[in-house]
């Protein structure tokens, strides 16, 4: 009995000291780092859907990750910092969709291809989408994320610009207005009901309307 107790003691001496004499490298702090702003954002991500922007506090968000208000702060300054990084994840995730297209003009297989991979990320994630169009469509937050969204999309309208005058439309800017609203307005009606929507069918005949 003596020895096996000498033998614990001798083997938690050893762990202290690994752990002493083996700190965390910068990769692994970094990667717990990432793992906790991504739970904090999924925790506001689901507070401001289901409780509205304004009706959920930084106290909220930090119980359901089960971490202090104090130490929230610590990876994002405010509640409007949270949603700002909640909607760039989204619209970033779309806009990689387009791939390195260094010419900032698309070509017919790269705008088909635009489509289809909008689709397939929205697909793949419903249940962040659903939450992150309960958030959006809030008037208020709106407000809020406006030029954030703005200043986002603005690389992706100017390239989608480019491939309908590339194309000979008569008035490109408008021929992207109505594109990026069709996109918008399908976008939101799968999410809502993505059983009974005929996602496939639709996205041929938005292929078929402006793939010239």
């Amino acid at each position: 009995m003596l020895e096996k107790t000498n033998l614990l003691l001798l083997l938690n001496d050893y762990s202290i000291k690994n752990i002493v004499m083996c700190p965390r490298s910068k990769e692994q702090y970094e990667e717990i780092r990432k793992n906790k702003r991504d739970l904090i954002l999924k925790a506001a991500l689901e507070l401001f859907a289901e409780n509205g922007f304004h009706n959920t506090t930084i106290n909220s968000i930090a119980q359901k990750t089960n971490i202090s208000s104090g130490l929230l702060y610590n990876y994002f300054e405010s509640k409007d910092d949270l949603l700002r990084k909640i909607v760039s994840k989204g619209i970033t995730e779309i806009i990689t969709s387009l791939g390195d297209n260094k010419n900032d003009i698309l070509t017919k297989d790269e705008f088909v291809h635009y489509i289809k991979e909008n689709f397939n990320i929205i697909k793949n994630n419903l249940n962040f989408w659903r939450l992150y169009i309960a958030i959006i469509i809030q008037p208020s937050v709106l407000k809020i994320v406006k030029d954030e969204i703005l200043n986002l999309y603005s690389p992706l309208l100017k390239k989608l610009e480019n491939y309908f005058i590339a194309q000979g439309v008569e008035n490109p800017v408008v021929e992207t207005k109505l594109f990026s609203s069709i996109m918008d307005g399908v976008s939101i009606n799968y999410v809502l009901d993505s059983e009974n929507f005929p996602l496939k069918d639709v996205i041929n005949l938005i292929i078929l309307r402006f793939c010239y």
